[in-house]
């Protein structure tokens, strides 16, 4: 992707992995360690990828139920991470725009 600035190289490849998730079309899970991954790839780190991910909702993906609460998944550790951390997946994503 060479020439593709870093921020839109990232929404690429969360778009991507998005829609192989939902089989392009439908919904589908999110794993936060993903996200991560794809950001650590760009140079980014786990924090900033999170927090680059959760920007992207309502422009590039969002929840089909709507409500962003209602379809993360959380645990005993993830309640100890950062703030922009603190999910496992999320549940019921779509790719906006399609």
């Amino acid at each position: 992707m060479g020439d593709v600035p870093p921020q839109m190289q990232f929404s690429q490849e969360i778009r991507w992995m998005i829609q192989r998730n939902t089989r392009f079309g439908g919904t589908g899970v999110v794993r936060r360690l993903k996200v991560e991954e794809i950001g650590a790839n760009m140079g980014m780190s786990a924090v900033k990828a999170c927090e680059r991910f959760l920007a992207l909702q309502g422009s590039l993906w969002d929840v089909y139920n709507g409500s962003l609460a209602f379809s993360i998944t959380q645990s005993a550790e993830t309640n100890r991470l950062e703030p922009a951390r603190r999910w496992a997946t999320i549940n019921d994503v779509i790719v906006l725009g399609l």
